[in-house]
């Protein structure tokens, strides 16, 4: 059974042994192990870093775009070079089916990490005075009876001026964090968990981490070290899993339950 789009947020062990689980849907798991393949760690949008701002983020401050309509007829104000920045400053201008009212681009300088044929079919806008494009920094804000009214922008030039708007987009992109991990108790070293190399097994028995999640000495952030850690893990839980029963190795070559498994014929020897 596959649970997408949640994030876990709890994990507490409980009296008998087993681990409470809850994601930030509210879906709650009761379970004797849990393994952490978590790569470098969720990957959450790189936010603006003013005092303040973030008592409007969900209302008038958004890092990504969801449903395009609801910012159509509004005054939008775009943060960032790359190019989710560009992609959505085009697709809010006139004649697009989710026309914004205006469009201001903001990035602090006058250089993208962007498509060259978006880079240039902005400029050409801007030219056209369809939207409009300035250099600076977000260093302040404006607002009135708890609303966002206006950013202010300070330029190369050292002049700080307030930009008027609805809505701030803020496209700075993304950056991996442990995220909740960080909360569970685990032995941590430099944002990664440590693991024994046996079974890979974290400070708290019966919870796993395989993959680039995990650091030991020698550790390699290859897929193919991935698969090693998974099968040692998977053979280090069985005891927490089903206590009275022996593992025995399988070999695709010659079991006919991984043939089965497979859907592949079992060979014939002579």
């Amino acid at each position: 059974t596959f649970h997408f789009s949640q994030e876990v947020s709890t994990v507490e062990k409980q009296e008998n042994g087993r681990f409470f689980v809850e994601t930030s849907k509210g879906t709650r798991f009761l379970t004797k192990t849990l393994f952490i393949a978590a790569g470098v760690g969720a990957f959450q949008p790189r936010t603006l870093k003013v005092d303040g701002l973030p008592a409007f983020e969900g209302t008038q401050i958004f890092y990504n775009v969801k449903n395009p309509g609801d910012f159509a007829g509004k005054n939008l104000v775009i943060v960032g070079g790359g190019d989710s920045a560009l992609d959505w400053a085009l697709e809010f201008v006139k004649d697009s089916p989710h026309q914004a009212e205006s469009v201001i681009l903001i990035h602090r300088r006058d250089a993208f990490q962007a498509a060259p044929a978006s880079i240039a079919k902005m400029r050409a806008l801007c030219e056209a005075q369809a939207m409009q494009f300035i250099v600076g920094q977000i260093t302040g804000y404006e607002d009135k009876d708890g609303r966002l009214t206006g950013v202010k922008v300070t330029g190369a030039d050292a002049v700080t001026r307030v930009v008027p708007l609805d809505v701030l987009l803020v496209f700075f992109g993304l950056s991996p964090k442990l995220g909740p991990i960080a909360d569970w108790g685990l032995d941590i070293e430099r944002k990664q968990l440590k693991v024994d190399t046996e079974k890979f097994s974290t400070s708290i028995p019966g919870i796993f981490a395989v993959g680039d999640i995990n650091v030991y000495p020698g550790k390699k952030k290859l897929i193919l070290s991935g698969f090693h850690e998974c099968a040692l893990a998977a053979f280090g839980a069985m005891p927490f899993i089903v206590p009275d029963k022996k593992v025995f190795l399988l070999y695709t070559t010659t079991s006919p339950k991984l043939h089965k498994v497979l859907g592949v014929a079992s060979p014939v020897f002579d």
